[in-house]
């Protein structure tokens, strides 16, 4: 059993995915963030750094992200700057 597969043309690309299906932002408090200011945040550093690229690149403000430990040395979250 062989599938058809049509080859259509001039069909437009849309330009975003419809609304219900876009990402929830992690941490949108990081757009109102102003140079010098932090935050810091309940979630793994990495997590908090793959937001704050998407948010440099949409924005053009730079971020810097570091775990944050207690004195047990146990990872209770995340601390991010903005740069510029």
């Amino acid at each position: 059993m062989t599938m058809s597969i049509n080859i259509e043309k001039n069909i437009p690309m849309p330009k975003r995915a419809p609304v219900a299906r876009r990402r929830v932002e992690k941490c949108p408090e990081l757009r109102q963030l102003e140079v010098g200011d932090s935050l810091m945040v309940p979630m793994l550093m990495h997590q908090l750094w793959m937001h704050t690229r998407r948010v440099t690149k949409e924005t053009g403000s730079k971020f810097v992200v570091r775990s944050v430990v207690n004195d047990a040395g146990d990872v209770i979250g995340s601390r991010v700057w903005r740069k510029s």
